[in-house]
Order: structure tokens, then C-alpha cells, then sequence
């Protein structure tokens, strides 16, 4: 089993769960065909800091160009490489994280420590830890999934 992240904005993430399907486009062809399996489970990113949801995928990866009003940026998008999910367990208030330090004088000082502070596969804590999350999807470890994962299931 292996364990993901999955961003996404949060209108996308609604259109998901309606579905039970999480779609991405060619760039992770690879990656679908390689490396994600039914069983994996993954924790679910919307913009904006927050981590909504944990969900395990179910069954192999299809294609399919079928509209279901995903978009990508403000254009409809199909994300026609999909596979299907289950929700294990969706916030209702969220867990966020923020970057937590700021450099002065040339030294890192922590300015507003979080949930981001739990975890590595975001090794950048000051303000532009977002690139990490501006992928559909990324490998984590299982101890990054299990703190994220605490996080959701307590809020």
C-alpha cells in the first residue's frame, strides 16, 4: 500500500466526491499506470491550507473524457485519466497550515507554528510552502499520512 496527497481546489473536490472520482491529466499517466493501486489511500488537499478529507481509492484507473464540470483554472477541464474512491473520513472543520517560519537577519525565526511543522514531505516551512501542493498528486510517507490523518480525524 502506498499513501498520497491529492490537491485540489475546493469546488473540484466537491465534483469528486459526487462522484467518487478523482481525475488527473496526461502528466500522470505514469504514475497511474505504475504506481497507484486500488487500496492506496491518499489525504485530500483543497487551496487554501486545508486538509478536508482521507479517501482510499478503489478499483484500477480508467480514461474517460466525459464532463463531469471539473475546471482547471477557470476553463472546463476533464482530467480524463481517473480512478475511483472512497471517503474513510471528510473534516468538517478542516485542519489548515501555513507556512510557520519567516527569515530575519538572515536567521529562520518560527512565527506562527502548525500542522505544517508535523510533517516532511513539505520541507519548505516559510512562505512559499504552497508549491509543494500545486501537484495533483504526490508520494508520502505513512508517518506524514498518519499525522495529517490525526489531524483530520480529530476536527
Amino acid at each position: 500500500m502506498r499513501y498520497w496527497c491529492i490537491s485540489t481546489s475546493a469546488k473540484n473536490w466537491d465534483i469528486c466526491k459526487a462522484s467518487n472520482t478523482w481525475g488527473m491529466d496526461a502528466r500522470y499517466f505514469v504514475t497511474l499506470e505504475k504506481f497507484l493501486k486500488a487500496e492506496d489511500k491518499a489525504i485530500v488537499y483543497t487551496h487554501g491550507g486545508k486538509f478536508a478529507a482521507v479517501i482510499e481509492f478503489v478499483g484500477k484507473y480508467f480514461y474517460s473524457e466525459e464532463d463531469i464540470g471539473w475546471t482547471k483554472g477557470k476553463n472546463r477541464f476533464s482530467f480524463p485519466y481517473r480512478i475511483r474512491f472512497k471517503v474513510i473520513h471528510e473534516s468538517s472543520n478542516p485542519p489548515q497550515i501555513s507556512f510557520s517560519t519567516e527569515e530575519r537577519r538572515n536567521k529562520a525565526q518560527w512565527v506562527r507554528p502548525n500542522l505544517i511543522d508535523e510533517i516532511t514531505f513539505i520541507a519548505d516551512k516559510g512562505k512559499t510552502w504552497n508549491l509543494y501542493l500545486q501537484v495533483s498528486i504526490i508520494r508520502i510517507t505513512k508517518e506524514d499520512f498518519d499525522a495529517v490523518c490525526k489531524a483530520i480525524m480529530k476536527n
